[in-house]
């Protein structure tokens, strides 16, 4: 992939750019990205999920699922009564 170095960018740019990649919890550099694809009309690389909707994948999808199980720690592990692998 192609980089970009940019040299000289006002103070004032570049304070803008960093306080909408914090809000947007982005780096710079993707905050750079989506902002130029946005500017350019070009499609820009999908966003990360936030933590709310991860945690509520997380709910939905991963942990549901192991409530419905019913072996043991252990035996989800792998190990017997003994607690040696089994």
């Amino acid at each position: 992939m192609p980089t970009l170095v940019l040299r000289n960018v006002p103070i004032e740019l570049h304070g803008r750019l960093k306080s909408a990649a914090a809000a947007h919890h982005r780096s710079m550099t993707q905050e750079a990205i989506v902002t130029l694809s946005a500017a350019l009309g070009t499609s820009a690389p999908q966003a990360r999920p936030s933590a709310e909707e991860t945690l509520a994948w997380l709910e939905d999808e991963v942990w549901s699922r192991l409530n419905d199980d019913s072996r043991t720690s252990d035996q989800i592990i792998g190990y017997d009564a003994h607690g040696l692998p089994g």
